[in-house]
């Protein structure tokens, strides 16, 4: 069997970009990064999902104010110069797990194509469904941020392969939950959104 392409070094290329070159992305290149979350698994084949394309400066800026981390604003959305908003069909039981999956997927290929992505989880969900008309029966899992980088973030901290890899059964891999959170976890992103504070002002 011939072997493909190995994605592992674009997987590991990949970064959480939030600074974006004033540069449009061309509708060939957005079909083109839907075009890759429509060929992702779900669950029973259903395909759950449904992509918000959004480009229009008054509507970036609408959402990006209501994506907020507690009090603090991801003000690239509103800077980016394209979001995708990843819906879900609740009728799906896997609709989360699905539209997550599908949203991977974008994120790789606009890495593949030199773009840059950022996943936004924090949100008010509600205004956002108002202010795109999205309806009742649908979740937004996500916001994909995504234009041409201008900036190339160090690679993130991960963890050891050795600390998440179990043979056969799980096993007690030598460092607690506490430990891994306070390494990885929210504290890891405390001097970013301190950063993301002195912004604001």
């Amino acid at each position: 069997m011939e072997r493909m392409e190995d994605i592992l070094d674009l997987l590991k290329a990949r970064r959480s970009v939030r600074h974006y070159q004033r540069k449009e992305v061309s509708r060939e290149v957005i079909e083109r990064l839907i075009e890759a979350a429509r060929w992702s698994p779900s669950g029973a084949n259903i395909q759950p999902w449904h992509f918000v394309v959004v480009t229009r400066e008054d509507l970036r800026r609408e959402v990006g104010d209501e994506a907020k981390f507690f009090f603090v604003k991801s003000r690239h959305v509103s800077e980016a110069p394209l979001l995708i908003v990843v819906c879900g069909d609740t009728k799906s039981s896997f609709h989360v797990v699905d539209c997550s999956l599908a949203g991977a997927n974008i994120i790789m290929e606009a890495t593949s194509l030199g773009l840059g992505t950022c996943w936004i989880g924090a949100f008010h969900e509600d205004r956002i469904k108002e202010i795109l008309g999205i309806p009742e029966g649908m979740k937004v899992v996500g916001i994909i941020t995504v234009g041409y980088p201008a900036e190339t973030p160090p690679p993130p901290p991960k963890l050891e392969l050795l600390e998440i890899l179990h043979w056969e059964v799980f096993r007690d891999t030598g460092r607690s939950f506490r430990s891994r959170v306070l390494r990885s976890g929210p504290l890891s992103v405390l001097p970013r959104i301190l950063k993301m504070i002195f912004r604001m002002r």
